[in-house]
């Protein structure tokens, strides 16, 4: 195995066990990983920052309110007081109506989910700064759990449902992050592209002294027909050195 491969495949690691400990990683297991690390000041920099990027904290759950907007804050706060408004269960009630819900009781899966929702809140937090506004993370995990409510026919016993509704709200929160990041490197190739046909349009407008159309463009430039048209479309036929008028930017 290479040295890359080693490193991303520790790395993957590292993200699973602070996945499974509400992204919280412990010293004695961080060396674990990266025992290199431990007398390697540098190394150990390039792993903290790292830790740092993904909000996992070491040996304590990082502070979410660092990582969140005024506007996030103000959503949580009324969030969290019409959850209020819902009442909570004791322990004794929680056991109850959780020991039902796996049973099959459907009003027994409503009360529970309910009960459940703040801790979405605690979960959302973990994320809060990964490019997904706090109300778009709690509102998918919050349909998620919705979904699988029938699936907790499945567990065993009482106990396992903070598990089980923690992982889905895990899971759901990293899988729209990264929906997220993707969508941002997509935009950036799309910018790019823009901006290139933009500047080829520019230079051959100002050499011929006029506007240009997409066939010239084309061949004077060799981007494609189809590039150019995107570029237009994308930015609504406002590059305004390329003649909108013609039949070249149909399509």
């Amino acid at each position: 195995m290479s040295e890359q491969s080693d490193f991303i495949k520790r790395i993957n690691e590292l993200n699973e066990l602070a996945a499974d400990q509400e992204n919280v990683i412990f010293e004695d297991q961080l060396y674990d990983i990266f025992p290199e690390v431990k007398d390697n000041e540098a190394s150990r920099q390039v792993i903290l920052d790292y830790l740092k990027e993904k909000k996992i904290g070491l040996d304590e759950k990082v502070n979410a309110d660092d990582y969140m907007t005024d506007d996030e804050k103000n959503y949580l706060n009324f969030y969290l007081e019409d959850l209020k408004g819902a009442g909570t269960l004791s322990d004794g009630e929680r056991e109850v109506y959780r020991k039902r819900a796996i049973s099959g009781d459907s009003e027994a899966k409503t009360v529970v989910l309910n009960d459940y929702l703040i801790n979405v809140v605690d979960i959302a937090k973990l994320y809060a700064g990964q490019g997904v506004f706090v109300e778009d993370l709690i509102g998918e995990a919050n349909i998620a759990l919705v979904m699988a409510l029938d699936d907790l026919e499945a567990l065993e016993n009482a106990d396992e449902v903070d598990g089980y509704f923690g992982k889905i709200c895990m899971d759901t929160m990293q899988d729209l992050i990264g929906k997220r990041q993707d969508e941002l490197v997509e935009d950036e190739k799309l910018l790019k592209k823009v901006n290139k046909v933009a500047k080829a349009a520019k230079e051959l407008s100002a050499m011929l002294g006029r506007k240009v159309t997409v066939e010239e463009l084309s061949v004077e430039s060799g981007l494609s027909k189809a590039a150019i048209l995107k570029a237009l479309k994308l930015t609504a036929n406002k590059i305004e050195e390329i003649e909108t008028d013609g039949g070249d930017n149909n399509g």
